[in-house]
């Protein structure tokens, strides 16, 4: 009789646990797409990206290590209104040790228009923003330096966030992993190939 009781008791007690977590709201997690090592939310504005060149085709030489390696401009329009800061992310999605970061550039104001070419190779530029460690293990741009073989795909992601970062001289990719895919209000990307 008195094991009865407790199999009761216990057979309560999961039914309310079991009420209890249905009826706890769920995270609503944010639909996202990944591209590199970016994940831009699925449902936010689309910021218009444009270069020297036109989105898909070659990057020109000046822009590489076989050339000048200056930083491509970018002409930049359509940011959200709500945008706190820009990000530049550049990745080569076709490197042979896995996705290659060639620049990543941040805290550039909101209603920046046009980014000019040849930033200077130093962690803060003023009047643009602030500049990682890419993964030649440089401060600022890297271009396109792909080993010999079929050209590789260069994504350019102008990123707008709703807040800034806090200035540091830290990598490339410790940068990228600072934000999350809530802090991204809006984002626009330009392709580039490189090498053959």
């Amino acid at each position: 009789m008195r094991l009865s009781y407790i199999i009761i008791a216990l057979v309560v007690v999961i039914a309310i646990v079991i009420v209890v977590l249905l009826t706890i709201p769920t995270r609503h997690e944010v639909p996202y797409v990944v591209i590199g090592l970016v994940k831009v939310p699925a449902n936010v504005p689309k910021i218009v990206v444009s270069s020297v060149f036109s989105n898909g085709s070659r990057i020109p030489i000046n822009y590489t290590c076989d050339g000048l390696n200056y930083s491509i401009p970018l002409y930049i329009s359509n940011v959200p209104s709500n945008a706190k800061s820009l990000m530049i992310v550049m990745e080569d999605l076709n490197a042979p040790g896995g996705i290659f970061i060639h620049w990543v550039l941040y805290d550039v104001p909101p209603n920046i228009t046009e980014l000019p070419q040849g930033i200077p190779a130093q962690y803060y530029v003023r009047g643009i923003g602030y500049q990682g460690i890419n993964d030649f293990g440089k401060v600022g741009y890297g271009g396109p330096c792909p080993p010999p073989g079929p050209p590789h795909e260069y994504v350019v992601m102008v990123l707008a966030l709703n807040r800034e970062l806090p200035p540091s001289n830290e990598s490339d990719f410790n940068i990228i992993r600072s934000i999350n895919v809530g802090d991204i209000v809006g984002y626009g990307i330009l392709i580039g190939y490189y090498g053959g």
